[in-house]
């Protein structure tokens, strides 16, 4: 079971980084649902990873980032005209 626990946090510390490097091009823009499901798929991973480890700190960061992601899946943001 450590070796799933080290995989998943393999994979979601790849993914994040992913869609940073992703974000930062211009690639996977925050306005792609894309961007915000690997986030949150990628966070929950994480989160597996650190309760196995015990890292208490990373656990809520990573359940903020998480729920940020989440809520961005469920109410996109809305494009704000400027006048």
């Amino acid at each position: 079971m450590d070796l799933l626990f080290q995989i998943f946090g393999w994979l979601g510390a790849a993914g994040l980084l992913t869609a940073f490097f992703l974000n930062s091009r211009n690639i996977l823009t925050v306005n792609h649902q894309a961007y915000h499901w690997l986030n949150f798929i990628c966070a929950l991973m994480l989160i597996a990873n650190a309760y196995d480890i015990n890292s208490y700190p990373f656990i809520v960061i990573n359940a903020f980032w998480a729920v940020v992601a989440l809520v961005s899946i469920i109410k996109p943001r809305r494009k704000i005209e400027l006048k």
